[in-house]
């Protein structure tokens, strides 16, 4: 199932909008890509508290997010209903 993430840094970042929004294959995709960007990728500098939001379908809609991605406090990739 497709999925779109919209993908926040933390403090250092913007806010993301619609246009930012990046397409994965799968919600397994989008959590590896996520956990990637959290675990010091240097093209995503400074990145602390990031947070990501998953809409299922591939597209961003008015609802609020399907899920919500976070790491945990034992380092792993923690999924929430959104």
């Amino acid at each position: 199932m497709r999925v779109t993430m919209l993908w926040h840094g933390g403090s250092n970042y913007a806010v993301p909008t619609e246009d930012d929004g990046e397409t994965f294959a799968s919600l397994k995709d989008a959590k590896a890509a996520f956990w990637r960007r959290a675990d010091f990728d240097p093209r995503f500098p400074c990145v602390e508290n990031s947070e990501a939001w998953i809409y299922f379908g591939g597209t961003v809609h008015d609802n609020g997010p399907d899920r919500i991605l976070r790491i945990g406090t034992r380092g792993g990739v923690v999924v929430e209903r959104g």
